[in-house]
């Protein structure tokens, strides 16, 4: 290797392993992504206190940005430190599974003593199996493919990457991007082109699928220094990401392009910014990005149980009571998202992490 390859090799694995450090802004879009699929959710409640007017379903483009860091994040931390697949996996699934699994257990409970609490969902045999195994299934409460922890549809995606991207981990970088991009897009495109993909099948042909894809891409560029166009830009792409998404993102058009490519602006903003040293420093912002895991899963529990008890006290319905209301849902929300990220998800990981640290060897990936 020549001195100058050498001298570009390491500055790609110290940008990458900076990524790998969970940088404030990536922390910062996390805790917002979150957020917005809260304020989505929350709209669903204020149907049933009455209210009949309209919602910003482009909140839900909080989903996108979620998918665009992943993408990145997957790509820069696994090019700072070569994994087999197998290490990667185990890493994964220490990540996403044990407070994701025991919420289901918590939701399937309830379902079988308590089925009146439970607004959204119906016990089922087979839809239970198929959400602990991250298959998409039909929900009987919704009639859509969600799992019985209903946000959890989204982790279907994210572990059909995993398990695509976990198997180009033994090449050299170039082809793993394309590997991974050509096994995300061939059923899109084959769908788009056919017309004939229906049912599960469908899930998995959806566009949502690439926007991995453009996380990779950022992540590789991020990781060899290509991604500084400097403070003005930065915030430039954030504004412009965060407009377009919100104008954009309601037209029920391509996911991909109404709110995937705004996410990844947003997102190639903040690494701009984070490049420059221009993120604020908000303690507080970057806590909850910390705790966005469990606030994603546990926001659907806590504002259906809250609803609930906001309807048994009797209070009147109307505008200012839906606001009252909003201001305790969402307080709610974010302390019980605290205490289970401190109490559940974090110890949990720690501990799994360390008994599994021997079988997770990392090894050098093959060329």
């Amino acid at each position: 290797m020549s001195a100058a390859a050498g001298t570009a090799a390491g500055v790609a694995a110290k940008e990458a392993a900076r990524a790998d450090k969970a940088m404030v802004s990536i922390q910062y879009l996390r805790a917002i992504a979150a957020l917005m699929v809260v304020l989505l959710h929350l709209g669903v409640q204020w149907q049933r206190l009455g209210y009949q007017g309209a919602w910003p379903g482009w909140l839900a483009g909080g989903v996108d940005v979620f998918f665009v860091i992943s993408g990145f994040i997957m790509w820069t931390t696994t090019a700072a430190r070569p994994t087999t697949p197998t290490d990667f996996y185990v890493r994964r699934i220490v990540r996403i599974v044990p407070l994701y699994w025991l919420l289901t257990v918590l939701t399937v409970t309830i379902m079988l003593v308590a089925p009146q609490a439970v607004q959204s969902s119906r016990y089922d045999g087979w839809h239970t199996v198929a959400s602990f195994l991250f298959l998409p299934s039909v929900n009987a409460g919704t009639g859509q493919i969600e799992p019985v922890v209903i946000p959890g549809w989204t982790l279907n995606y994210e572990m059909f990457f995993y398990l695509l991207f976990g198997l180009t981990l033994r090449w050299r970088e170039g082809w793993r991007l394309a590997a991974s991009a050509l096994a995300l897009g061939a059923p899109v495109l084959w769908q788009a082109w056919t017309g004939k993909a229906g049912g599960i099948w469908l899930f998995y042909t959806s566009d949502i699928v690439l926007e991995f894809v453009l996380g990779m891409a950022l992540g590789c560029a991020y990781a060899h220094g290509r991604l500084n166009p400097g403070r003005a830009a930065g915030w430039c792409l954030l504004a412009g990401g965060g407009v377009a998404l919100a104008v954009c993102g309601g037209l029920g058009m391509s996911r991909l392009l109404t709110m995937g490519l705004p996410a990844a602006a947003i997102l190639a903003g903040a690494l701009a910014l984070e490049r420059a040293r221009a993120v604020p420093q908000w303690p507080w912002l970057q806590r909850l990005g910390d705790a966005s895991y469990s606030l994603y899963l546990l926001h659907p529990m806590v504002l259906s149980a809250t609803v609930q008890l906001w309807r048994r006290g009797g209070w009147v319905n109307g505008l200012g009571a839906q606001l009252a209301y909003s201001a305790l849902a969402l307080a709610a929300v974010i302390v019980a998202a605290l205490i289970c990220y401190r109490g559940l998800e974090q110890p949990l990981t720690r501990i799994l992490s360390r008994r599994l640290r021997p079988v997770t060897r990392t090894r050098p990936a093959g060329p």
